[in-house]
């Protein structure tokens, strides 16, 4: 009797301790949850100034003040990251999505210089907002490399000017009023056949009171 209750205590035990085995190798066997991702437009063969988009997925639901932007590889600070136009601040929605984002790319920034590969798109928070652990959880790069090429400058469009001495514009008939003119010209001719015009009515009256005269004194 003693000997089947210690052999069903033994079985008991071991039944115990396989079904904690089994959990601690379904604990270890679960995948981790999986880091942030970042979606970029074009990361190869930028120009400097060149625009790009960029967003981020799988970061924790509702994270606030996410850096995302061009740095160097592994930044310590702001100044490790383009701060005219190619970094911003952003937030993560219920699915931890952020917006997506268009930042301005640089080839030189803050001193440094992305030269060989040696900058990219990355995102995480602050370090002073959050535990170590969501900082870690909480981080996505991704390497971007620029054109060898130079930055195109537009070329310079020629313009004519005009010669010395030449001058500009349209030619029309009022211009003939500044021609100079000599002799009395046709101002005096005007003024004689205004002035004819008023002695004419006289001259005729003159001409008409004799005969008027002599017609009034026959009926006399």
């Amino acid at each position: 009797m003693a000997l089947t209750h210690i052999t069903r205590r033994l079985a008991a035990s071991a039944a115990a301790g396989l079904v904690l085995a089994t959990m601690i190798v379904l604990v270890d066997g679960a995948p981790a949850a999986a880091a942030p991702t970042l979606h970029v437009s074009k990361t190869t063969g930028l120009a400097d100034g060149e625009q790009i988009t960029v967003y981020g997925t799988g970061f924790t639901k509702n994270l606030q003040q996410i850096a995302l932007g061009q740095c160097i590889k592994n930044p310590k600070g702001p100044t490790d990251c383009n701060l005219s136009g190619g970094s911003q601040f952003t937030n993560a929605d219920a699915n931890g999505k952020t917006p997506t984002l268009t930042l301005k790319m640089a080839k030189e920034f803050s001193g440094h210089k992305c030269a060989g590969g040696g900058c990219v798109i990355a995102a995480q928070i602050l370090p002073s907002t959050a535990s170590e652990d969501v900082v870690n959880a909480n981080k996505a790069s991704v390497p971007i490399t620029f054109g060898t090429g130079s930055t195109k400058t537009p070329t310079p469009t020629a313009t004519t000017s005009p010669a010395a001495g030449a001058t500009t514009g349209s030619t029309s008939a009022a211009g003939d009023d500044n021609l100079p003119t000599t002799g009395p010209g046709l101002q005096w001719a005007t003024i004689l056949l205004i002035g004819a015009a008023f002695l004419l009515p006289g001259i005729g009256l003159i001409a008409v009171l004799p005969a008027r005269r002599r017609r009034i004194a026959q009926l006399r």
